[in-house]
């Protein structure tokens, strides 16, 4: 049974390392910035498609950098965590914290991406453009969530394996192909102003997604914590 005052412990502990003690959590803006930037440069008056694949692409390798680094711990730590948290309440807290630092990365993406290239041209739409931003804004952020959980589940396992950043890309890409499959469908219908009834069960998709990957390590990574 979770923990959740230990779970909190564990959000502050990655609060002071990541954020007061440390400018790792810089490092996914900054690339989301440059990359924003170049895209910028290099496409002008992109196609919708072309926008989307384009803020996904920076996403995703976001992400990955988020997720490498949450895993990543010294002897030490691994021991003052041990004795702090439980394998289950670990894997929670982490997966939380690299949830927030994609989202984060994503909305950032999101606002240069709409300064710099432009919020593409929407096709025929039942209903406001602000009820077609919010959907939007809803398919890729449980998008980015459903990304985090998967490499949070797959660094995880990774996590006391040396080697273990070769072993999360490995198992990383099966798993976000479906993961990225939905998001992305989700998001496209929502930025070519598709209703809303259509969104629904990519949502419902998206959601399925964040938490299968948290159960699954749920079940699997308290065995690895122990060896």
């Amino acid at each position: 049974m979770l923990r959740w005052k230990a779970v909190r412990h564990l959000l502050h502990w990655e609060y002071e390392m990541e954020y007061r003690r440390s400018n790792g959590w810089f490092l996914p803006v900054l690339f989301t910035a440059i990359v924003g930037f170049l895209c910028s440069l290099v496409v002008r008056d992109p196609s919708p498609t072309t926008w989307l694949a384009l803020l996904w692409i920076t996403i995703v390798f976001s992400a990955l950098q988020s997720a490498a680094r949450a895993f990543a711990a010294t002897d030490a730590e691994w021991l003052y965590m041990n004795q702090l948290v439980r394998p289950g309440e670990l894997l929670l807290g982490k997966a939380l914290t690299n949830t927030m630092n994609t989202l984060v990365v994503t909305w950032t993406g999101l606002l240069l991406f709409h300064l710099w290239l432009g919020w593409p041209a929407q096709g025929p739409a039942e209903g406001s453009t602000i009820a077609l931003n919010t959907g939007f804004i809803i398919s890729i952020s449980l998008g980015a969530v459903a990304i985090a959980s998967t490499l949070s589940f797959t660094a995880a396992l990774a996590s006391k394996i040396q080697r273990g950043t070769s072993l999360m890309a490995i198992l990383s890409l099966p798993l976000l192909l479906p993961t990225l499959l939905v998001a992305m469908r989700a998001s496209k219908l929502a930025l070519l102003g598709e209703p809303w009834i259509l969104l629904y069960p990519n949502w419902i998709g998206e959601i399925v997604l964040c938490a299968l990957p948290i159960s699954l390590g749920a079940l699997l990574f308290p065995y690895l914590w122990r060896a």
